[in-house]
């Protein structure tokens, strides 16, 4: 995937998400309305793996995580392109909850 900002959009049975990341030189920092995100991530040809701590940062009335949890360390696994990435994983603190998103290249 090349540098830059892509729109994120994620699912768990639990609920959806959207939110922002910036994918620079092997890093990935982000977040949306009430958590961020801060990670790494590699890539070998089309497939990737990513590393992340996804945690809250504020309270908003109405919104609860897409875990259930405000701490998570979310291993993720998936295909990419220049301009995009589809992916699944868990997080290492409530395992039996699936994780599935996609990442958008906006700029």
């Amino acid at each position: 995937m090349k540098n830059g900002i892509y729109k994120a959009s994620f699912q768990t049975p639990l609920g959806e998400g959207f939110g922002v990341v910036v994918i620079s030189d092997g890093t990935v920092k982000g977040g949306d309305s009430s958590m961020y995100y801060v990670g790494t991530f590699k890539e070998t040809g089309l497939q990737f793996t990513a590393n992340l701590h996804v945690r809250k940062h504020s309270s908003v009335p109405g919104i609860i995580s897409v875990f259930g949890v405000d701490d998570v360390h979310l291993t993720l696994q998936g295909t990419s392109t220049d301009t995009m990435a589809n992916f699944k994983g868990t997080a290492a603190e409530v395992q039996n909850i699936q994780f599935q998103g996609q990442l958008n290249l906006l700029e």
